[in-house]
């Protein structure tokens, strides 16, 4: 994939459930080198917070090698970009494209 620079890593995660009903979380990371990129907001897609602010919940959008094992179920974890990047990503979809898969992420809310 050209101008795939950048290590990102796919996360896996298994849980279990113990004896008193609490989940815990293993993961299991690999990493590719790919791309990834902030989506532009539109200011219609804001929405107004409890303070009375306008927020969104930021999204991207990776560029993975095909022949990687990744799903929807699967997580980008980003670090060595910006503060604003790097960081633990949720993926709500996969698109193929003839070159690499395109990965559309949710970030976290802090």
């Amino acid at each position: 994939m050209m101008g795939a620079d950048k290590t990102l890593t796919i996360r896996s995660r298994t849980s279990s459930v113990d004896a008193e009903g609490q989940v815990s979380y293993s993961n299991s990371d690999s990493t590719v080198k790919g791309r990834f990129t902030i989506v532009d907001v539109d200011e219609s897609d804001l929405t107004s917070g409890p303070d009375g602010m306008r927020s969104s919940i930021p999204e991207a959008v990776a560029w993975v090698p095909l022949g990687t094992t990744i799903t929807d179920a699967h997580q980008i974890v980003i670090s060595g970009y910006d503060t604003f990047l790097n960081g633990t990503w949720d993926i709500y979809s996969i698109q193929y494209a003839r070159n690499h898969y395109r990965v559309f992420c949710r970030g976290e809310l802090t």
